[in-house]
């Protein structure tokens, strides 16, 4: 037979959980919107606002912070050294894809460009 004290010790343990469950679900989902708004700002970073070129550094000046890409095609691009970390371990000659922002700053450089390949052959 239940006790009228361990009838409301129960109603209130269950009212606690309850309330637990509701303010840990409230603080799950203000983490997830958090974590989706970084992951749209990134992905807005390095996405649409940003051109990707390909081709061999032709020129680097660090104290003037500018370099030129010369492109497959003969065409010249000159971009602007934003962070100059990420040309340390680059050298004029050296295969480079970059990716730039409207103002043609450097943002990004991946230096394991794809090579190019040769055109496929004839089936026999």
């Amino acid at each position: 037979m239940n006790k009228p004290g361990e009838s409301r010790r129960t109603q209130s343990v269950l009212r606690g959980m309850l309330l637990g469950g509701l303010a840990g679900a409230l603080l799950f989902g203000s983490l997830a919107e958090m974590q989706i708004q970084r992951l749209a700002a990134v992905h807005a970073e390095t996405a649409a606002d940003h051109d990707t070129v390909s081709g061999t550094l032709s020129m680097i000046n660090m104290s003037e912070r500018r370099g030129v890409v010369t492109t497959d095609l003969g065409k010249d691009v000159a971009f602007q050294i934003a962070k100059p970390e990420l040309f340390l371990n680059l050298s004029v000659g050296q295969r480079v894809t970059l990716k730039l922002d409207h103002q043609g700053r450097a943002v990004r450089v991946m230096d394991n460009a794809a090579p190019e390949l040769p055109p496929p052959s004839r089936p026999q």
